[in-house]
């Protein structure tokens, strides 16, 4: 039988909490401002680093781990009794995280067998699909490769990130802003709602006006318009603001519970880390979720 480890990098965003429990392996990827370079949710809080890019006047810059890191990572899992590795990393359309992973299982091919997956997303979404995937090993010990492969792939196919951002700025200087650049410089009223998928963010709509509750109001409204209350929900929350994350929750979930026939599994509140802060900007929230 497969001892399957589980790897990812830290913009996955997982809680401590559920990194410790599910024995997952992040691997941190670096934020670099002040002259000094830090490992991220390692050698940083997020709180630390909110206060300090709440008054940047430069934009802080990142870069991802050497393949080195994962290598290191890699011959631990199997000095632990590994005998396949799950490696599950940020968007390639985002950054050079996955392609890194990639010359580092290929060095390490005659040690172990590493499967390197690109999950097509980022933070919550990222995070939801390790933890969901390492929940679902330690409930089904003995599934085979192939089949966990396969539902991998399924889940990819299915994860949608829906956010709202205070402000585009950070996303348009750090070059992340993928299909929303025709947003930048348009009608000041209009607060646009993001979406992550198959790589990428996107418009998904715009909401006129930019009042607070408004907004909030609109972004719940969509993911209950877009959520099949028929199918199992799987999901989690994601935020770099905590008192938005609260009004967005507390109108969320009672919307979901009236509406949802089939069961919702949240796997909690991801905080939002240094790496992903730095090219979204501060003020952000929304889901992940996939259903099957």
């Amino acid at each position: 039988m497969n001892k399957i480890a589980i790897v990812t990098d830290s913009t996955a965003d997982i809680p401590n909490h559920l990194v410790q429990d599910l024995n997952i392996k992040v691997i941190p990827l670096t934020v670099h401002y002040g002259g000094k370079s830090y490992l991220d949710r390692v050698d940083i809080s997020n709180e630390d680093f909110y206060r300090y890019i709440a008054t940047a006047k430069t934009l802080p810059t990142t870069s991802q781990p050497s393949p080195a890191q994962y290598v290191d990572v890699y011959r631990a899992c199997k000095a632990e009794g590994a005998t396949k590795i799950l490696s599950i990393h940020i968007s390639s359309e985002m950054s050079g995280t996955s392609q890194g992973a990639k010359m580092a299982a290929d060095l390490v091919k005659d040690e172990i067998d590493v499967e390197v997956i690109d999950s097509r997303t980022v933070t919550m979404g990222l995070g939801l699909q390790v933890v969901t995937i390492a929940q679902y090993i330690r409930q089904n010990p003995e599934v085979e490769w192939e089949a966990l492969l396969a539902r991998i792939e399924t889940i990819k196919k299915n994860t949608r990130i829906l956010f709202l951002l205070d402000t585009l700025d950070n996303l348009q200087k750090g070059g992340r802003i993928g299909k929303a650049s025709y947003l930048v410089g348009s009608v000041l009223n209009i607060k646009p709602i993001l979406i992550v998928e198959d790589g990428v963010i996107a418009p998904y709509e715009k909401v006129r006006g930019r009042k607070f509750e408004k907004t909030v109001n609109h972004l719940v409204d969509t993911i209950c318009g877009v959520i099949d209350p028929e199918k199992p929900l799987y999901c989690d929350l994601g935020f770099n603001n905590a008192e938005y994350l609260e009004i967005f929750k507390n109108k969320l979930l009672p919307a979901l519970d009236s509406k949802r026939k089939a069961p919702t599994t949240n796997v909690g509140d991801f905080q939002i880390g240094s790496v992903v802060t730095t090219h979204i900007g501060l003020g952000a929230f929304g889901i992940a979720y996939y259903q099957l």
